[in-house]
């Protein structure tokens, strides 16, 4: 029957491309190591640094964040607040610098023109306001995870370069959903990192990124996409980015941990936010995301049905076979082949698994250790899911009616 080869044919070419995305994409992040500080031009001028933060009624927040900035261990920066509309206090607090700072200057937005989205703006309003050559992105509820975050990343910016994807992982808190939420960042990090390294990159995250402001005026800013809720992050990375012009900074001083989504109904909203503008990326990014999702999602479905089928073309060599005497005493020699057939199917399938596995592992070493390494597996499982839902979902969306909240 025709489907005795459809299947296996599928299952095995979905193996065979997960493991050349496994080996011959996600093993360069393993391989990776920052740029470190040279002490010996410790003393080098380097490039200013503007930091720019929107902000949306986050007063908390930014009480929390400013002085976290201020304390960075790094010559010349600014840090520009862009007050998105807020009424909770945020105004007052910057215009009389109830905090005291010394390098934080702020540009108050009243109003969103109607052909802009209200982050978009403000992040541009901030950028138009800087002083500095680099902008560096963080958001209010971000904390860098060191005093060395900002000359970190800088350290990056080698000539030729002209944005460094940061790393930003997700508060760790009990529960089910921040672990799928703190996989599903992990993943994807790899991903973008490992790509960016191959010399594909394909987007950054807002949380912690950085680039040169020519770059963000000669891209024409958030132009071509200016309708989109998302995007201000790997859309502009898309469009503005090639395979010689990304640098990448995975330090564990260099990360700025966020706050995570609490709610499924509000991560949900995120998600789908943030998948939609997927489908303005380069043609070569939405095929090469689109085939190492496929491919994830039909070895983990696919491995079922191939294993319970009994294909007529199977033949396996002597010196393969399982041993089946005792097969013979209750006349079952139609499962010879099944038998065999099975252990091939499982020596695939959990090869691959394994393989991933360890990868993933050791890809998570490098990141920190931000999941459990042990529970790979079983939220890999997850995530093929999550691949599932969110693809019909994302296939149906229309990303211009994506709402914010």
């Amino acid at each position: 029957m025709l489907w005795q080869y459809i299947l296996p044919i599928i299952f095995f070419l979905a193996v065979g491309i997960q493991l050349i995305f496994i080996l011959g994409i996600f093993t360069k992040l393993l391989y990776h190591n920052d740029h470190e500080p040279n002490l010996e031009s410790k003393n080098t001028k380097k490039p200013g640094v503007s930091i720019v933060v929107a902000a949306w009624n986050e007063l908390e927040n930014l009480k929390e964040l400013l002085p976290i900035l201020e304390a960075q261990e790094y010559a010349d920066f600014e840090i520009i607040v862009a007050d998105d509309r807020s009424y909770d206090g945020t105004y007052d607090y910057l215009l009389f610098n109830d905090g005291g700072y010394s390098k934080v200057i702020f540009v108050r937005i009243s109003d969103v023109p109607t052909h802009f989205t209200a982050k978009k703006y403000a992040v541009t309003m901030g950028i138009k306001k800087a002083t500095k050559e680099i902008i560096l992105l963080t958001d209010a509820d971000c904390r860098p995870t060191s005093s060395q975050w900002l000359a970190q990343m800088v350290e990056q910016l080698t000539q030729g370069k002209d944005i460094v994807l940061g790393f930003s992982p997700y508060q760790y808190h009990e529960g089910g959903l921040n672990a799928l939420i703190r996989y599903e960042t992990f993943q994807t990090a790899v991903q973008y990192f490992s790509f960016a390294l191959s010399k594909i990159p394909y987007m950054g995250v807002g949380r912690n990124l950085m680039y040169r402001k020519e770059l963000f005026w000669a891209s024409n800013g958030f132009a071509s996409h200016l309708e989109l809720l998302g995007g201000d992050d790997d859309l502009f990375v898309n469009q503005a980015s090639n395979k010689e012009n990304v640098a990448v900074c995975i330090s564990p001083e260099a990360h700025t941990i966020s706050e995570p989504k609490k709610t499924w109904n509000e991560w949900i909203t995120q998600k789908r936010r943030h998948l939609s503008v997927g489908k303005r990326y380069k043609f070569r990014d939405k095929f090469l995301l689109g085939i190492l999702a496929l491919s994830h999602v039909l070895c983990w479905f696919f491995w079922l049905p191939v294993f319970f089928i009994k294909p007529e073309w199977f033949v396996t060599p002597d010196w393969a076979r399982i041993p089946t005497e005792w097969l013979d005493q209750y006349n079952l020699e139609d499962l010879y082949i099944y038998n065999d057939w099975m252990r091939l199917n499982t020596l695939i399938f959990f090869g691959w698994l394994l393989i991933r596995w360890i990868i993933l592992a050791r890809a998570n070493r490098k990141l920190n250790l931000t999941i459990s390494s042990w529970k790979i597996p079983y939220y890999d499982f997850l995530y093929a899911g999550y691949y599932i839902i969110f693809g019909v979902i994302t296939l149906f969306s229309n990303p211009k009616k994506i709402k914010w909240r």
